[in-house]
């Protein structure tokens, strides 16, 4: 028997979200609380990563992120009267392809590892030729609470937002699915977070890149006191074992970082030195996955008025 995951009437229409300016992103830096906000998102992600290591080796940071919010959207666009609407696989590797996120193969890869760690199942109503999925209550809760934490340090920065609240146990709140819908209009459209700090591309490809370069920004001086020891790793031994890697891919992601003089390092055994360049590319894709939010947070809750 299926749990039902949404109790909420579907939106008619997608919410239309302004995409990021470099105005935009500039003032959020220079917001009081912009750091605290940083370290917050920064710490959730690494307790994320650290959890998922099968998911971890299957696609990378940004295109675990890409998946899951497409499944999301898709299951909110189904519509009982359109048989091939919804979370398909056909409609999943379509988007995926198109969007440059994997290649069609390993859509079903993806889809036997969802199905498999109990994040997807397939739809009671079948038919023929159409295979639909639905999310699991599991997948439902993670992407909510996932969501609702960078809501939360979105309205950290503000100080007079409560997005956050919107997204809480109330399965018949409009918002979510809203949201959702903004942030994936947002996505296929192309924009990307890594787009406001194009220097980080080449370790963001990496396996466990982008996690790395969370510990290294958390470990220098501008955030080591806003977040405990443990989300700052000192050795290579140390952050392969955290990340479920080797120690040679650890060194290989640094080298790429310090080759693009983001880092120093300093060996095996001793904690890299920050960059101005790291500080400057890290807070440049927070401050744009912030403003990306606020603007689809915004959209989402236009649609209510």
């Amino acid at each position: 028997m299926q749990i039902a995951v949404l109790n909420a009437p579907l939106p008619t229409e997608p919410a239309t979200p302004s995409m990021p300016t470099p105005d935009q992103i500039a003032a959020m830096r220079l917001e009081s609380r912009f750091r605290q906000a940083v370290a917050a998102i920064a710490a959730d992600n690494l307790r994320y990563y650290q959890r998922r290591w099968l998911g971890n080796r299957v696609l990378n940071d940004r295109g675990r992120f890409g998946i899951a919010l497409i499944c999301m959207y898709l299951h909110f666009s189904y519509r009982p009267n359109e048989p091939s609407s919804g979370l398909t696989a056909a409609r999943l590797r379509e988007i995926c392809v198109g969007a440059g996120l994997c290649g069609g193969g390993r859509v079903e890869g993806i889809l036997l590892m969802m199905r498999a760690t109990g994040f997807l199942e397939r739809a009671e109503d079948r038919v023929r030729g159409v295979r639909r999925y639905v999310p699991t209550s599991r997948l439902v809760r993670l992407h909510r609470e996932r969501n609702r934490q960078l809501l939360l340090a979105l309205d950290c920065v503000r100080g007079d937002t409560r997005f956050a609240e919107r997204i809480g146990d109330d399965l018949d709140d409009p918002f979510y699915p809203r949201f959702v819908s903004a942030m994936a209009a947002m996505f296929l459209a192309g924009y990307r977070m890594v787009n406001a700090a194009p220097e980080l591309q080449r370790m963001l490809d990496r396996d466990a890149g982008l996690p790395l370069m969370f510990c290294a920004l958390l470990a220098g001086p501008d955030y080591a006191d806003l977040v405990p020891e443990e989300m700052r790793p000192v050795t290579v031994a140390d952050l392969a074992r955290r990340f479920s890697v080797s120690g040679i891919h650890v060194r290989s992601v640094q080298r790429d970082a310090e080759s693009a003089r983001l880092i120093i390092r300093h060996g095996d055994m001793t904690r890299v030195t920050v960059l101005p360049a790291l500080t400057d590319a890290m807070e440049n894709f927070f401050a744009s996955a912030l403003v990306m939010i606020e603007s689809c947070a915004r959209a989402a809750a236009a649609q209510e008025e």
